[in-house]
């Protein structure tokens, strides 16, 4: 006689096992075999094996965890095969010895899907058991059996489809399957066929190429300064160099059971554009006249830019049109030499902007203005130019910075490989001193102004002009400066 192990029943029986599951124990020698994974009868779905780990939940809940393509043994819940829902574990009937046993054993009285000896589970749960050595009861000495419970088994699993969500969408899941396994070994075989009808051409034929360039990363830094056919090398691919079909493998399982449907439908489909490309590239090779070339890009410092570079592997040219060439450069970083802010300050008689590259001096007076001496200052770095100047009334003159910078100097306006978060985060010192005489006065003057700028605010002004306002000079009146000047001797110069 059987029946329904029941764990409220068991109280004593439980305790009994814990206490056994202290002591050493070899469990019983025996030949247990998986059971049978090929396809029985008219019940089974699909012509793979798909199988689900079944779980108890905390709640008492039945679920489908892991969906997966292997038959291997889990430590954790009972495999089944979702192609016709039955158990993947070992169902066999079993003579057990009293003893301890792994959760998962087909002897443990605990398994949910084994029905138990009952007279034998009495002894054990009301009678006084004595433990010995290895985890043995001592004072009882026959078997007793247990067999597979397939009404558990199925109540468990009804509830585990209804629960993960498989209820209405097992036969779609094994489907979508079995579909990626079946049209990724056609079109293998299609595309190979084409491969060796290809009859590529070694001609050496000039294309020209229309690149079209998508810029990704640090826009804001991009000034429509790289040169896309720098970044492209191309080589002729003759007979001995058709290409191999490569389609990309998309592992959908194993997969979290809730959401293997999505993962399954997405495979297919990257799976079917990748044949489609395939189709077309390997098609447009065996038009007649066709010239096929390797693509070739890479990161890559260009210019001032770091940047990366993503291409097509081929191209192919079968007429005269320019043959278009879809990139993808991700600028990365950028390179920022001879960093100055712009730059202003004056007085009564005489201003001097900085703007770029290029230093402007205004006579803002009716009569001569001779310089003097000029000084830039960059951080600690400090040049000063004894190199005289005329202005006539009225009248700029511009000169490049560089007249009036050192090497020391060049080297503290240089930023390397620049981010806004990095460049938001730096700031530096500059400043402008100009020693000057007018006509009507032989004693110089001096007009200078030292200010702290940020970098990314100034490479925002380089990038789009007054796009940026320094903080410092946000707070001031431009006319103020005019106080910056008198006869007060300026920094060293």
């Amino acid at each position: 006689m059987t029946f329904r192990f029941v764990r409220a029943r068991t109280a004593y029986a439980a305790c009994l096992f814990t206490l056994c599951a202290a002591c050493s124990s070899t469990s019983q020698q025996e030949n247990a075999q998986s059971a049978e994974t090929s396809p029985a009868g008219s019940f089974f779905v699909g012509t793979q094996a798909v199988y689900a780990h079944l779980v108890n939940e905390r709640g008492g809940s039945w679920v489908f965890t892991t969906i997966t393509a292997s038959d291997a043994s889990v430590d954790t819940g009972y495999l089944v095969r979702l192609n016709d829902l039955t158990p993947a574990f070992d169902t066999r009937a079993a003579e057990c010895m009293p003893q301890i046993y792994p959760d998962m054993h087909r002897c443990n009285p605990g398994h949910p899907f084994r029905d138990k000896d009952t007279g034998m589970l009495d002894k054990i749960i009301n009678g006084s058991i004595a433990v010995g050595t290895a985890g043995k009861v001592t004072d009882i000495s026959q078997t007793y059996e247990t067999t597979f419970d397939e009404s558990a088994f199925n109540q468990a699993v009804d509830e585990a489809l209804l629960n993960s969500g498989l209820d209405t969408q097992r036969r779609r899941l094994i489907s979508l399957l079995d579909a990626y396994d079946q049209e990724a070994a056609a079109a293998h075989a299609e595309l190979s066929n084409m491969t060796r009808q290809l009859s590529a051409t070694s001609s050496s034929k000039r294309i020209e190429l229309d690149i079209q360039p998508r810029i990704g990363g640090l826009t804001a830094y991009y000034q429509d300064d790289i040169d896309f056919s720098e970044l492209i090398e191309l080589t002729l691919v003759t007979g001995a160099d058709v290409p191999t079909v490569r389609l990309e493998k998309q592992a959908t399982l194993p997969c979290d059971a809730r959401h293997c449907i999505a993962a399954a439908d997405g495979a297919l489909s990257a799976l079917r554009q990748d044949i489609q490309s395939h189709r077309e590239r390997l098609s447009a090779m065996m038009s007649p006249g066709a010239v096929i070339y390797d693509v070739r890009c890479e990161a890559a410092v260009h210019g001032h830019y770091l940047i990366s570079v993503a291409c097509p592997e081929q191209v192919i040219a079968s007429g005269d049109d320019p043959v278009e060439l879809p990139i993808d450069v991700t600028i990365l970083s950028r390179d920022f030499e001879k960093l100055y802010p712009s730059f202003d300050l004056a007085d009564e008689r005489l201003r001097v902007t900085v703007e770029g590259h290029s230093v402007t001096f205004t006579n803002a007076t009716d009569e001569y203005i001779t310089l003097t001496a000029q000084t830039i200052y960059y951080n600690s770095s400090v040049n000063t130019t004894s190199l005289t100047i005329d202005i006539p009334p009225g009248i700029s003159v511009s000169r490049d910075i560089d007249e009036f910078v050192s090497q020391s100097i060049d080297i503290e306006s240089s930023y390397r490989q620049m981010t806004p978060d990095k460049a938001a985060g730096a700031s530096f010192q500059f400043g402008v001193a100009v020693r000057y005489r007018i006509a009507s006065n032989p004693d110089e003057l001096t007009l200078h102004h030292l200010q702290a700028f940020n970098v990314g605010c100034v490479i925002k002004n380089q990038v789009d002009p007054g796009s940026c306002m320094p903080s410092a000079a946000a707070d001031e009146d431009p006319e103020r400066t005019a106080g910056r000047s008198h006869n007060a001797s300026p920094p060293a110069m």
